[in-house]
C-alpha cells in the first residue's frame, strides 16, 4: 500500500505548502486532493470509494471522510482501502460528531494539501479519467472553477432525468447576471482551485451550499471552466441539496418555503462580503443587485416569521409588492 492514514477530526488544520512544494511526481504534476465526502450512504459508498480509487491521473491525495454516519457507512469505506495497493496515498477519517456538510467541508479543505481540491460526494460515481481531465483544464485554461456535464442516474443506477443542464453557468458566467442565482452549476461536478479558499476564506454559513458560494467567487474573477463531458455518475434527487415538495400538507410546504428563504437570505449576505473582498464597491451593479435581493428575500421572509411591519418600515418601497407576491404563492400552494 502507498501510504494509508487513518485519522480522526481534531479541527485543527494542517500546515499548507506553497505552491512550488505542492507540485510532485514527473515532471511536476500537480497535486491533486480527491475528497471523498459520505454520511448515511452505506448502499452507494463502496461504489463511490472504488471509482476514487480507480482514478487513471496519478498520483492523488484520497481523502474518505464520512462526517459522523449512523449507519455502515464508514465500515464499508474502510473494508474498500484495506487492501489498497496502488499509486494513491489514501487517508480515511471519521468525524467524531456530525459537523455539517459545509463545516466537513472546510475542514477538508484545511487538511488537504493539493493546489486541485475535487469532492466527490458518497452517493456520486466519478468515473476514470474525471481527475485526470480536470488536471487537463486547470493546465490549459486556468481557472479557479471547473465544473463538467454528469450522467443522472437513480438509487438503483439507472439513467435518470435531471434539470441540471438548467443552471446558469452552462449559459453565462457573467457575474453580474450570475449574482443572485441559486443554480450556478452542478456542485457534485465541481472543482475548485485553493485560491479560492486562500483569498475569500472558508464558507461561513452552515445554510449554504459549496457551489452557492465557490461559483460566485469564482465567477467575480471570470475564471470558471466548463469541460463538455460527462466525468461522473451523478445520483439525482437524492443528494443534501434535494427535498421532496410534491405531496406535502400546507404547514409543511410552509416551512420548506421558509428554510428555502433563509438559505437565500444567507447565500447573498455571503455573497456580499465576497464582492467587497474582491473590491467592488456599494454602488457597483452586482453589490446593488446582492442588496436588492437581500431586501426582497428578508420582506418575503418576513411573512412567515410576523416581521411584516418591520419590514414595511425597513423596506417601504419594495415591500408591499413582494409582500403581496408571496402571500398569492403562499395561497396557490395551500
Amino acid at each position: 500500500m502507498q501510504a494509508f492514514t487513518l485519522v480522526s477530526t481534531s479541527h485543527q488544520p494542517m500546515s499548507l505548502l506553497s505552491s512550488a512544494q505542492l507540485k510532485m511526481g514527473n515532471e511536476m504534476k500537480p497535486k491533486c486532493s480527491l475528497l471523498v465526502l459520505t454520511y448515511n450512504q452505506e448502499d452507494f459508498v463502496a461504489e463511490a470509494v472504488k471509482a476514487a480509487l480507480a482514478q487513471t491521473y496519478s498520483p492523488v491525495e484520497i481523502i474518505i471522510s464520512d462526517d459522523a454516519s449512523s449507519d455502515r457507512t464508514f465500515s464499508i469505506a474502510k473494508n474498500c482501502v484495506k487492501d489498497y495497493d496502488g499509486p494513491h496515498e489514501i487517508v480515511l477519517n471519521r468525524n467524531k460528531q456530525n459537523m455539517g456538510v459545509i463545516a466537513h467541508t472546510n475542514a477538508l479543505v484545511a487538511r488537504a494539501t493539493g493546489d486541485i481540491l475535487i469532492p466527490a460526494y458518497g452517493d456520486d460515481v466519478s468515473y476514470p479519467d474525471r481527475v485526470e481531465s480536470i488536471v487537463a483544464c486547470f493546465e490549459a485554461e486556468g481557472p479557479l472553477l471547473v465544473h463538467s456535464y454528469a450522467d443522472p442516474i437513480d438509487g438503483s443506477g439507472n439513467p435518470t432525468l435531471s434539470r441540471y443542464l438548467k443552471a446558469d453557468f452552462f449559459r453565462t458566467t457573467d457575474a453580474l447576471e450570475v449574482a443572485t442565482s441559486l443554480a450556478h452549476y452542478l456542485g457534485a461536478s465541481g472543482a475548485w482551485s485553493r485560491a479560492l479558499f486562500d483569498t475569500y476564506g472558508p464558507i461561513q454559513s452552515p445554510l449554504v451550499f459549496d457551489d452557492h458560494i465557490l461559483g460566485f467567487r469564482a465567477a467575480l474573477e471570470c475564471r470558471v471552466s466548463l469541460i463538455r463531458k460527462p466525468l461522473l455518475a451523478y445520483r439525482d434527487g437524492l443528494g443534501l441539496s434535494h427535498s421532496k415538495k410534491n405531496g406535502l400538507d400546507s404547514e409543511r410546504n410552509r416551512q420548506q418555503r421558509r428554510r428555502l428563504l433563509r438559505q437565500a437570505l444567507a447565500v447573498f449576505e455571503e455573497r456580499q462580503k465576497d464582492a467587497r473582498l474582491f473590491g467592488l464597491s456599494s454602488n457597483d451593479p452586482i453589490s446593488r443587485k446582492l442588496m436588492a435581493a437581500l431586501d426582497s428575500t428578508e420582506t418575503r421572509l418576513a411573512y412567515y416569521d410576523g416581521g411584516v411591519i418591520n419590514a414595511l418600515s425597513k423596506h417601504p418601497l419594495g415591500a408591499g409588492r413582494d409582500l403581496i407576491k408571496e402571500v398569492l404563492r403562499d395561497l396557490r400552494n395551500r
